[in-house]
């Protein structure tokens, strides 16, 4: 349906992109994820990335979409995304939210491609005016058995500063493998696992003991999926470091209103400063943990919007 290697971006009157596979429009929607301090007051720290697909003008589910992908083109639909969302999250005008994109080590037929994908990976992160460190990788599970394929992957980038996030995080052996191998900067806890222990007391101290010994190991922690508020307010009580979910707010598609509704401090549209990629792996610097990122903005006063203010 492409030659293959060959994205194609449109822009739009305010500079958004947008793209296409075969017969659908692709966009991209962005669903913020939030911080809150002790008084329970927002503030977006990162953003989830989601496609979202129309055909003939009119919306087709994501899952849909995906499903009429032709085998031969997933890595390039996947690599299409991903491109799709670094360059409008550069377009939003935010100058540290994080940015959080999917890979799946699955589609890779082996280590070859995947420096040439992280290579791409680069180029398009420094077009779009962002540091690779503003760029968190969720490595999903799907397919990812092939261990050379994910360490080479994993290790790529890093090296390259971009940060790693464990997906669907649910707390039995495989999960805790992947987070002593991977040795994310963030795990994101299943939605739905996630929603069966807060049921019960004992799922409660359960889930607190574990964010607080990944929290030790300078691991964020990050609960998604959350749909009310006493899910919010057992976070703040576990010390959860980030929230997404629906009670907090929907996912946009581009251009958002979350400038508006929850703006960044003194908001600047010039972006990062232009990035140079280090020549060798001996001249970068070595990454630190993302929690540090946002610790280290904590005790500058910040505009933030309050619980009151949440959107459904």
């Amino acid at each position: 349906m492409h030659e293959r290697g060959k994205a194609h971006f449109l822009q739009d009157s305010q500079g958004f992109y947008t793209t296409s596979y075969g017969p659908f429009v692709l966009r991209s929607a962005f669903q913020p994820i939030f911080s809150q301090n002790a008084q329970g007051r927002l503030t977006i720290e990162a953003f989830e990335a989601l496609i979202r697909a129309q055909k003939g003008g009119k919306p087709v589910a994501p899952g849909h979409f995906f499903s009429m992908i032709e085998k031969s083109d997933a890595l390039f639909v996947d690599t299409l995304c991903r491109e799709l969302h670094i360059l409008n999250m550069g377009k939003l005008g935010r100058r540290k939210a994080q940015l959080f994109i999917n890979f799946n080590p699955g589609l890779f037929d082996g280590v070859a491609n995947i420096d040439a994908e992280i290579d791409r990976m680069i180029d398009v992160t420094v077009k779009a005016g962002l540091r690779p460190g503003r760029v968190v990788c969720e490595i999903t599970e799907q397919g990812s058995g092939d261990e050379a394929v994910l360490n080479r992957l994993v290790n790529g980038l890093r090296a390259r500063m971009f940060k790693i996030a464990v997906d669907d995080f649910g707390a039995d052996d495989s999960d805790s493998k992947r987070v002593d191998d991977l040795r994310p900067d963030v795990i994101k806890f299943d939605a739905a696992w996630v929603r069966r222990f807060t049921e019960t007391s004992a799922g409660m101290g359960l889930l607190k003991l574990m964010v607080e010994r990944f929290i030790e190991r300078g691991i964020t922690v990050l609960f998604e999926g959350l749909e009310e508020d006493h899910q919010i307010d057992f976070c703040e009580k576990v010390g959860v470091n980030l929230m997404q979910g629906y009670a907090l707010a929907r996912p946009e598609i581009v251009p958002t209103t979350f400038n508006d509704r929850f703006p960044e401090p003194e908001l600047s549209q010039m972006g990062d400063p232009a990035y140079q990629p280090p020549a060798t792996l001996q001249e970068r610097e070595t990454p630190t943990a993302f929690a540090t990122d946002f610790s280290s903005r904590h005790p500058a006063p910040r505009r933030t919007a309050t619980f009151g203010k949440r959107t459904r």
